[in-house]
């Protein structure tokens, strides 16, 4: 007798499936990682990368060019912080405390950290079970650094390995660069953020018994992974979600010793609207039909910047026919944005328009 399947069949752990709170060691190096893609001409999936690109200074730009290469972006600096700083270290959550942190790596740890980059890029591995003396870190700089910085379109690569030799000048123009994405860009979003990260985080449901890494990734962030995400996700024997800044509608997946760490921006909740609110929404109707027609907004504009203006000189300065002027000015006042006072001069009624505006603004936020 046959059967339709196989009799065995290797079966496979149930993966640890779960959600950390948001981290400043994650989010301030993926926030290099996305600045350097940006730089490297890359898409990024908001504008901020971008405009922190465009705003760093030439020098720092020249200057950071063998530190982002040597730190594959600055995926080999996240991974080296994740194991490091311990868990309740400020760092997590405080800029100052971590930018300590790294200005007090040792040259020691600055060059293995260099040594991890350059074999993260490479795809180098060192023999399982050895740890390297400062002699041999030095070696495989000067060996693979070239290639290194070559792969990474580093100008005068031979000259500039040197550069990543050196763990003074190393570290003070690393944190030169973090400072630039801390001041134009993740400082601002972080402190904004972080509220909402946090309860994202808080937010998130069990794991399902029998849940695959995959499903547990669209559970929480509501994004399905593309599929080499997923068959990574699907392999790995833990999982972890964290919510982080600057992702917008991405996810980014790294690799911690086989384990996967999953990145997003969690999304903003919907406004809900109030009956008041749509109530004064609906009120701007009358404001918005009457500024919808050229003429009339003319009328206005021209009114605003020059107050109390009889029908005559309306006339003579918009050069349009008298029953038109008439028409629209009546149509204006019936909406109550434009005024004739005793005299018979026309003005405009500054403080409807304003409450308009505001409605409209206040209706969008």
């Amino acid at each position: 007798m046959t059967y339709p399947i196989q009799s065995l069949a290797e079966a496979t752990e149930q993966p640890e499936l779960r959600v950390r709170p948001p981290s400043l060691v994650v989010a301030l190096t993926t926030g290099m990682v996305l600045v350097d893609y940006a730089l490297g001409g890359s898409a990024t999936p908001t504008a901020e990368p971008r405009a922190v690109a465009e705003r760093l200074p030439a020098e720092l730009v020249t200057e950071s060019h063998p530190v982002r290469a040597a730190l594959a972006h600055g995926t080999s600096l996240r991974a080296y912080l994740v194991t490091r700083v311990p868990t309740d270290h400020p760092g997590h959550t405080d800029w100052p405390a971590l930018r300590s942190y790294l200005a007090g790596l040792s040259d020691a740890e600055i060059h293995e950290l260099i040594a991890i980059g350059i074999a993260d890029v490479l795809a180098y591995q060192k023999p399982p079970g050895t740890t390297p003396t400062a002699a041999e870190i030095r070696t495989a700089v000067r060996r693979h650094g070239v290639p290194v910085l070559e792969a990474w379109q580093v100008p005068e690569p031979e000259r500039r390995v040197a550069e990543l030799l050196d763990a003074g000048g190393f570290r003070a123009t690393l944190l030169a660069l973090l400072d630039a994405v801390w001041q134009h860009w993740l400082g601002e979003a972080w402190s904004a953020q972080l509220p909402a990260l946090r309860a994202a985080a808080a937010a998130a449901p069990a794991p399902p018994p029998g849940a695959s890494g995959t499903q547990w990734i669209t559970m929480v962030t509501g994004l399905r992974p593309d599929p080499a995400y997923a068959e990574f996700a699907d392999r790995a024997p833990s999982v972890t979600v964290m919510p982080c800044p600057g992702l917008g509608r991405s996810l980014s997946l790294y690799t911690q010793r086989g384990h996967a760490w999953v990145l997003y921006t969690p999304r903003p909740a919907p406004v809900e609207r109030t009956g008041i609110a749509v109530q004064r929404l609906g009120a701007l109707a009358p404001a918005l039909h009457a500024l919808g027609d050229r003429t009339r907004l003319a009328i206005v504009l021209h009114l605003l910047e020059h107050d109390r203006l009889t029908m005559p000189q309306l006339i003579e300065a918009l050069g349009v026919h008298q029953s038109t002027i008439s028409r629209q000015v009546a149509a204006l006042r019936s909406a109550g944005l434009v005024e004739l006072d005793e005299q018979r001069r026309l003005s405009a009624h500054r403080d409807a328009l304003r409450r308009a505006a505001r409605t409209l603004l206040e209706a969008l936020e």
